[in-house]
């Protein structure tokens, strides 16, 4: 019921409408948004990215050999890529490459990836975007009431499209796509508790 309810269609326009205006005014390739759906982040929304890199990227949980997700301490799925480490707060604002709201840019992935430390590398098990050839990427988190929804991703294979002042007018804009999205969820949790009320009081 979560994706079919006229409000969550409503939504995913709104959103993708959004993703397109900041494609425009980015001049990127590639936007997209994840949202969280049973402790993973997969894309709600995309444009410009190949089917491949989807499909490839759009869980972030961690699999043992046999293909089954990895838990962490708490219970949870562990999610790695940058992107997990951007959603989980697995950040360091005293790097050049985070900001003090947990936001990841890089303009060049290349320069990135040979400046890593073996340490930051092996908490990195997934560089999809760098093989992929894309050389600035930023990671936007949406939040509401402190707690992370999603992030917005942007992407593209040049160097060099992101500034500073971007990335804070992308947080600016995530903040408000956190409200719109934190009130959708609420409004579907009690469109749920109706229809459960509905069902279990039904006469046959």
């Amino acid at each position: 019921m979560l994706d079919n309810s006229q409000d969550f269609v409503a939504l995913r326009q709104v959103i993708t409408g959004i993703l397109k205006e900041i494609a425009d005014i980015s001049k990127c390739q590639s936007i997209a948004i994840r949202l969280q759906k049973d402790g993973d982040y997969p894309y709600y929304a995309h444009a410009g990215f190949p089917d491949f890199f989807i499909l490839k990227e759009n869980s972030l949980c961690a699999k043992d050999d046999e293909g089954n997700p990895i838990i962490d301490s708490n219970g949870n799925p562990l999610l790695e890529c940058m992107c997990g480490n951007v959603l989980k707060g697995r950040v360091d604002p005293s790097l050049p490459y985070f900001t003090d709201k947990g936001s990841f840019w890089t303009n060049s992935t290349t320069q990135l990836l040979k400046s890593a430390t073996e340490k930051d590398l092996q908490s990195r098990t997934r560089n999809m975007c760098h093989y992929s050839g894309y050389e600035s990427v930023a990671l936007i988190p949406v939040r509401s009431a402190e707690k992370t929804l999603g992030l917005i991703q942007i992407n593209d294979p040049r160097e060099n499209m992101f500034t500073l002042e971007d990335i804070k007018n992308y947080e600016d804009i995530a903040d408000q796509i956190g409200v719109v999205v934190s009130n959708a969820f609420e409004i579907q949790q009690k469109v749920d508790i109706i229809f459960d009320l509905l069902t279990k009081y039904k006469i046959n």
